[in-house]
C-alpha cells in the first residue's frame, strides 16, 4: 500500500530547508564529515544528506539529535532554560480541559 504524500505549507518547507542548511553549515565549520555525523547518529550518510536538504521524511527525533550533536540549540539555549520552558508549558496545560469536543453546527440548507 502506497503512503499518501505529506503536504507541507511553504512555511514548513522553508523551516526544514533552513534548519538543514544551518546543520550543514555548523557541521562544516566543525570539520565533521557527513559520515562522521551519520556514525554518531547511527544512521546512513544518505539520511544526513536528506536532513541537510530539508527532507520532511526524516524522523524529527533524528533531526533534533543531529542538531544537539552539532550544537544547534532548539527551543532554548541551555538545559536549564529548556526545563523552565517545559515547566511553564506543563503548568499551562494543567489548567486546560483534558478533552475538547467538536462543535456540531447545523447547516441551513433551505435556500
Amino acid at each position: 500500500m502506497k503512503k499518501d504524500k505529506l503536504i507541507l505549507s511553504r512555511h514548513t518547507q522553508l523551516v526544514l530547508k533552513t534548519l538543514g542548511a544551518m546543520l550543514k553549515t555548523a557541521r562544516l565549520e566543525q570539520a565533521y564529515s557527513q559520515s562522521d555525523l551519520a556514525n554518531r547518529l547511527g544512521i546512513s550518510r544518505y539520511t544526513v544528506m536528506a536532513i541537510e536538504k530539508g527532507d520532511a521524511s526524516v524522523a524529527i527525533g533524528t533531526v533534533f539529535e543531529a542538531c544537539a550533536i552539532i550544537g544547534i540549540p532548539l527551543l532554548a539555549e541551555n538545559t536549564n532554560s529548556l526545563l523552565n520552558l517545559s515547566n511553564t508549558v506543563a503548568n499551562f496545560a494543567s489548567i486546560l480541559p483534558e478533552r475538547t469536543r467538536a462543535t456540531i453546527t447545523e447547516l441551513d440548507d433551505n435556500f
